[in-house]
């Protein structure tokens, strides 16, 4: 049982039937991973839209991180992450419950604390922007893109017994997430050793100046991998439902 008590008083319960127990209330499974991909979805295209449209744009393409920087749009992209790391990490723990499975503990005990680590990852990183701080937020923004990649992928492979047409879905979305965080990499793997790790340069702005060759083919992969983590992340729809679905057929049956 994954309780938290506060002064005797039962305040969360991971370990509800369907869904996240907060104190008298239940955020249902379904809704929590909606609305967590949903905020990440939503959270990058409004701050990247005020910043395009405010004329603060450095250059076009440019990074998601980018957005992060310097007017309203900060404020949106930092409050925007935060919460959906938050929303992260209590889904992972949810998932790993709902998903757990006799048969692969030691996975699912995995795919929780990946997913864990990306949602503190994404929390960081919305409060370190890439102007100002770049080598850290990429550290961060890193950790979020492999650490939700790896969650997703180990998460999809508690559920290798259950078929679903989420695990079709996963399945396309991971191949275009390898193939763009490759791209995405690759692209910039020259820049990066020419301006900052020979170079020592550290400031966020130059480096980014310097490097529009590269980000002209790695920021348009960058939003193709965020999409497909957002996808494959949506698609857990289809196994819950084919769980809730199953669990209905057994109460029939009884």
């Amino acid at each position: 049982m994954h309780k938290r008590h506060c002064g005797g008083i039962q305040v969360i319960d991971w370990s509800g039937e369907h869904g996240l127990q907060i104190g008298k209330y239940v955020v249902r499974d379904e809704h929590l991973l909606k609305g967590t991909w949903l905020l990440i979805l939503l959270t990058a295209l409004t701050s990247m839209t005020i910043h395009l449209l405010s004329g603060n744009s450095r250059a076009i393409p440019f990074f998601i991180s980018e957005s992060d920087y310097p007017g309203f749009e900060r404020l949106v992209f930092t409050a925007g992450f935060t919460f959906a790391g938050v929303l992260l990490c209590a889904l992972s723990m949810r998932l790993a419950h709902t998903f757990d499975s006799t048969s692969n503990q030691n996975l699912s005990h995995v795919a929780k604390w990946l997913g864990l680590i990306s949602g503190v990852s994404l929390i960081c990183m919305s409060w370190f922007n890439t102007h100002d701080h770049i080598i850290i937020h990429s550290m961060f923004a890193m950790a979020v893109f492999m650490g939700g990649y790896a969650w997703s992928f180990t998460t999809h492979l508690t559920l290798s017994n259950t078929p679903s047409l989420g695990h079709a879905r996963r399945k396309v979305w991971m191949v275009v997430g390898a193939v763009s965080f490759a791209v995405m990499n690759l692209s910039l793997a020259r820049p990066v050793r020419t301006h900052v790790i020979d170079g020592g340069l550290r400031d966020g702005t130059e480096i980014m100046n310097l490097s529009q060759s590269g980000i002209n083919i790695a920021a348009p992969a960058e939003y193709i991998l965020f999409l497909s983590l957002a996808m494959m992340l949506a698609s857990f729809r289809f196994d819950l439902e084919a769980r809730g679905n199953a669990s209905e057929e057994v109460i029939r049956r009884q």
